[in-house]
């Protein structure tokens, strides 16, 4: 019979199926077949690769569908990655994280002397 036996012995683990579907569907741009994906049950690899694949393929939009499902210190990476640093300073404020609200400082530099301010005053608060 065609058709790939199911217990083919070089099938790809669930992980890596996960992987290469996410990527596959990113980018083809399929993003309601990813929306459904991601649906479809518990995902193996978390959903990291979900926002990554997005930014990727430059959907800020679709990013911000998968953000909430990762951890806080991911999100602040992510809105630090999607040029959001004030989103990325009040994640790193609600996680109490001096660590992560540096992360910001870091990234914005010197040039957002406002939200430089308001991330010391976090940081003050903790």
């Amino acid at each position: 019979s065609s058709g790939i036996n199911a217990e083919w012995p070089l099938r790809p683990g669930d992980k890596k199926f996960w992987w290469l579907k996410v990527r596959a569907l990113a980018q083809t741009r399929n993003w309601p077949e990813l929306e459904k994906f991601a649906r479809s049950k518990k995902s193996p690899i978390g959903y990291s690769p979900f926002v990554m694949a997005c930014i990727e393929n430059n959907n800020k939009a679709e990013a911000m569908r998968y953000i909430e499902r990762v951890s806080k210190e991911e999100q602040v990476e992510f809105y630090i990655d999607l040029n959001m640093p004030e989103k990325a300073a009040e994640i790193a404020k609600s996680a109490k994280s001096i660590d992560l609200l540096d992360n910001v400082l870091n990234a914005i530099g010197s040039q957002n002397t406002v939200l430089t301010e308001t991330i010391n005053s976090f940081k003050s608060g903790l």
